[in-house]
């Protein structure tokens, strides 16, 4: 089993895992709200789909 390591991270883990400001953080965080109230809103949108064709 290969130890973590600094140097095994990729540069994407870096780009998604290393915040620099404040703003970065911040971004981050709304990014992390809008994932999940897309997926909420997909789910819901597929729900009233899916009770559509049933009737």
């Amino acid at each position: 089993m290969l130890h973590y390591t600094e140097k095994n991270r990729s540069n994407l883990c870096h780009v998604i895992t290393d915040f620099h400001s404040v703003s970065e953080k911040r971004v981050a965080r709304f990014d992390i709200w809008g994932v999940l109230v897309s997926a909420l809103l997909i789910a819901s949108l597929v729900e009233v789909v899916r009770l559509l064709i049933s009737h």
